[in-house]
């Protein structure tokens, strides 16, 4: 007993000093302003969409799936298994061709996740990505298999509270800079707030989110934009309550007078049905959009 433990109390301390060290850490700058963003824009489907999935206890996955945009339908089945650091994904759709995907994922490091990804037949949409997180300091890269080749860098130094990031796109062939984002974000329990500018300076966005109770279950978001070269504002602001375990709402509207709302009803634990809408106030006249999304997971 003293040895189970002496066992059970070295996995806590070792648990807890590991996590000691992941508040320390900065957000990626992919991160920055990606909370409020998803809250007003991220969801809002107008399509239909029916999925069935099963699973087995070898690692293999098959989804059946039919989607309809407007007057267009298609259907696809997709084929997922993993097998240790390994996924490979085929999908069959009845618009394109059979499109593979092999994945492989490995941690060098504590601090170092990599990836590749490599799809058939379109080979130059594969990729080569790493992250590496250190204390005070965050790095990603990635790498495209593209006939003209590209390599992203970001780059953010600070906490996980206040962060300062830099990301930037390099084409190869031409060997220039097609790309440059700079910003900071400020996240804390109750809010998480950021400044981007992107395009070489000739576009700034402004997100903030905002929390009203530590579990998080009500939110407001607004995302603010502004282009230089053509002058123009834009706004959407949007907000969210988890009404229980199961039943999520959220809505927003923008300055164009665009609507839209979302109903997320969690049927079992990944089965979901999902009800969304848009208006547009300025063109009553129009039938607003609804879409429906089902996903059944046996």
């Amino acid at each position: 007993m003293s040895n189970s433990k002496h066992r059970k109390r070295r996995k806590r301390s070792a648990g807890s000093s590991k996590t000691s060290k992941v508040p320390q850490a900065p957000l990626l700058f992919s991160k920055f302003g990606k909370k409020p963003q998803d809250l007003v824009a991220a969801g809002y489907n107008k399509d239909h969409k029916f999925s069935i999935s099963t699973c087995s206890a070898t690692g293999a996955e098959l989804t059946s799936s039919a989607v309809k945009r407007g007057r267009l339908s298609t259907a696809s089945v997709a084929a997922q298994y993993k097998y240790n650091d390994a996924t490979i994904n085929v999908i069959v759709d009845s618009k394109s061709p059979i499109s593979t995907t092999l994945t492989l994922s490995r941690n060098f490091l504590p601090s170092l996740n990599t990836s590749a990804s490599l799809k058939l037949p379109k080979y130059d949409s594969s990729t080569l990505q790493a992250q590496y997180f250190r204390k005070y300091a965050a790095l990603a890269t990635s790498f495209s298999l593209h006939h003209t080749p590209t390599i992203q860098l970001s780059a953010s130094v600070g906490t996980s509270s206040l962060a300062f990031g830099i990301q930037t796109k390099y084409e190869i062939a031409s060997r220039q800079f097609r790309e440059i984002d700079a910003g900071f974000s400020m996240t804390k329990p109750n809010y998480d707030a950021s400044i981007t500018m992107g395009n070489k300076g000739g576009f700034l966005r402004a997100s903030y989110i905002h929390y009203f109770d530590h579990k998080k279950k009500v939110a407001a978001a607004a995302v603010i934009s502004h282009r230089f070269s053509k002058k123009e504002n834009a706004l959407t602001v949007g907000g969210s309550w988890t009404m229980d375990n199961i039943t999520t709402v959220k809505a927003s509207v923008d300055d164009r007078g665009k609507i839209m709302m979302l109903l997320q009803y969690r049927i079992k634990s990944k089965s979901c049905l999902e009800i969304a809408s848009e208006l547009d106030t300025k063109s009553l006249n129009k039938i607003p959009g609804i879409g429906l999304a089902f996903s059944l997971v046996l």
